[in-house]
């Protein structure tokens, strides 16, 4: 049974890591609007809804934030299989979300589809939630000792969000195709 803390109501698990895209890959696009490892062109338009940054976990304002849609493999830095789709990232500067930090709360009331897999990138199972009770979804994938990993996506979208890691699992190594999606910042 994974460890919890009591926090504000909810449970925190404590052997949770979240990992948004990392802020050289997010530099990187900003300097040279470009996709990484595709080098495909990035879009800047005024946000119309409020998906979040995957860089800072925040959601746009709608009619005033910019930001930047770009190609990005949700795998980089986890599995040499790519599996490349759009995000977006502020326009903007914006600080990387704190991956300790918990479940991103503006997120909590949003539909997203949890996948969990094992190294090899091989699905194990699949969690939708949609009525913020996220912990549980999350506690009920990492139970099964074969999951290496959690892949947070849009349900509504279907696009890539975040990924979760157990935290005694963190990676620091930096990716062979220059990504650095999972080293901790």
């Amino acid at each position: 049974m994974l460890l919890k803390a009591a926090l504000n109501g909810r449970t925190q698990m404590n052997t949770m890591h979240i990992v948004a895209i990392s802020t050289e890959a997010v530099d990187a696009v900003r300097s040279t609007l470009k996709a990484p490892t595709y080098g495909f062109p990035a879009h800047i338009e005024i946000a119309t809804d409020d998906a979040p940054c995957r860089h800072c976990l925040k959601t746009f304002v709608a009619g005033k934030d910019q930001r930047i849609l770009f190609t990005y493999d949700r795998f980089s830095g986890v599995e040499s299989l790519p599996q490349p789709g759009p995000v977006y990232i502020h326009a903007d500067n914006c600080e990387r979300y704190h991956g300790d930090g918990g479940f991103p709360e503006e997120l909590r009331n949003s539909p997203r589809t949890l996948e969990s897999y094992a190294l090899g990138r091989k699905l194990i199972a699949t969690e939708y939630v949609s009525d913020g009770s996220y912990e549980a979804a999350i506690d009920k994938l990492f139970a099964n000792p074969e999951v290496a990993y959690i892949q947070v996506n849009s349900t509504t979208a279907g696009c890539f969000t975040f990924r979760i890691e157990r935290a005694s699992a963190r990676r620091t190594e930096v990716p062979k195709n220059g990504a650095h999606f999972g080293a901790p910042q």
